[in-house]
């Protein structure tokens, strides 16, 4: 239909050859820049990471060159080298994403411009701030299952900063203040850890509007057991009756008993779409504008899961960290900001058709509307590769190698999956499982713990 309007307006105006070649080759181009969004280059690589096909996933953003300086290129290229038990290499990769989110922190002019003038993706993408956090995280837990745990405290001490140089709305993530609390305590460091467990409970309350997660079970004994150990016993009265724990006696590790913690990252983030409408506003082609926002589509189905083990010890694991909810809210904190740009992206755009059409003729107002219209896109960037939730359990196991089972049950409490590990416990000692899962019958054993 566009070509068939193309011809008729040539003929009728008779522009120059140059003029229609020079024009079509620009819409061509549009057009099939236009097909190879970013978010379906996203959802092809979340089609091969769901299907277990983690080698194929890579390879897609592997073909991408990281001298681009692309922050999400290195974030999925990262976190896919972790499920593939990479971990140095994961690594490397993360260090070149939080060089790039450094370099990428001021926001400059002319970005901005091209933002409010061609589409959003012209600003680049420094990653959510719950992204830039929990790409600590990751490192951490990678530096963890190469049994470096002082490196893991850096990424930290490190993610603490991030969440503090927002000035005064810090970004608080409660995972990444349990998860701190877990290291130091590993470490002995004791007084550190009941900060961390403090800043991690008052952090679930703080994103309750975001994440609707409770303090979890598992926090409340963790942040309770160390107050007991640092003798502060009036705040311990208080939070037991605030937790609603009237028994409560903490536990030392007994000489011969190790600890294993199971940090599990199940399912996979959702991947935003596009929602577009076309406007013609008096039937004229220069009067029709197209809005472009960013969307997320239904949450898919969620999965819990049970650690089983050999000595007849078992616990479910607890959601800490709900992924899936965080880049939701993220959106719709930004969408106000997302939808004043596309608003205002259309009002130039439709002025500069009309003055265009007015200048140049009906051809050039005619060809001017088709690139405005095919330049219209939403925003679709987002980490596709983090999971939907992370789960966690902390348990007790005498020493020496066992072997546990994470089993994985839906909805309706039918197991669909175990994920069949062997782990190495040390006396007075925490041992890590962190394993990713994708879906039923679809799981990665490549996580193990030396």
């Amino acid at each position: 239909m566009y070509h068939q309007g193309v011809r008729k307006l040539v003929a009728r105006n008779k522009l120059s050859r140059v003029l229609v070649l020079s024009s079509a080759t620009i819409f061509l181009s549009l057009s099939l820049t236009a097909c190879t969004t970013l978010g379906k280059k996203a959802g092809s690589m979340q089609a091969e990471l769901a299907a277990g096909h983690v080698g194929n996933a890579l390879a897609i953003v592997e073909a991408r060159d990281l001298q681009q300086k692309d922050v999400l290129v290195s974030l999925n290229k990262g976190m896919l080298r972790r499920i593939k038990g990479d971990y140095q290499g994961s690594n490397r990769v993360f260090e070149v994403a939080k060089q790039q989110i450094e370099e990428l922190y001021g926001v400059s002019v002319s970005e901005q411009a091209g933002a409010l003038i061609i589409n959003d993706t012209m600003r680049s993408y420094s990653g959510d701030r719950y992204e830039q956090v929990l790409l600590h995280a990751y490192m951490a837990m990678n530096y963890i299952q190469q049994d470096d745990l002082d490196a893991a405290r850096v990424e930290m001490l490190q993610a603490n900063v991030k969440m503090q140089e927002w000035g005064e709305q810090p970004e608080e993530d409660p995972f990444v203040r349990y998860l701190s609390g877990i290291i130091f305590e590993t470490l002995g460091e004791k007084d550190q850890a009941l900060v961390a467990y403090r800043q991690a409970k008052d952090a679930y309350k703080s994103t309750m509007d975001k994440q609707k997660l409770n303090v979890p079970a598992v926090l409340k004994k963790d942040l309770l057991r160390s107050l007991a150990n640092e003798g502060f016993n009036d705040e311990l009265r208080r939070l037991k009756k605030e937790f609603k724990i009237k028994r409560f006696k903490p536990r030392a590790l007994a000489r011969g008993y190790g600890e294993l913690v199971v940090v599990l990252n199940s399912g996979i983030a959702p991947i935003r779409k596009e929602n577009s409408i076309v406007v013609n506003t008096s039937g004229e082609v220069v009067d029709t504008v197209k809005i472009a926002v960013p969307s997320y589509p239904q949450s898919k189905q969620r999965f819990h899961a049970r650690l089983v083990t050999d000595h007849k010890v078992s616990a479910n694991l607890e959601v800490i960290e709900d992924i899936d909810a965080l880049a939701r809210a993220a959106l719709d904190a930004e969408m106000p900001l997302i939808i004043t740009r596309a608003i205002a992206r259309a009002v130039i755009k439709h002025e500069g058709q009309e003055k265009v059409e007015e200048k140049r003729g009906a051809l050039a107002g005619f060809l001017a509307t088709v690139v405005n219209i095919a330049t219209e896109r939403a925003d679709v960037r987002s980490w596709t590769t983090l999971p939907q939730t992370i789960q966690l359990a902390r348990v007790r196991l005498p020493k020496g190698k066992h072997k546990v089972n994470i089993e994985i049950y839906n909805a309706a409490g039918t197991l669909v999956d175990t994920i069949k590990k062997e782990v190495n416990i040390k006396s007075r000692q925490s041992s890590f499982i962190t394993e990713h899962w994708l879906a039923p019958n679809m799981s990665l054993h490549v996580v193990s713990n030396k």
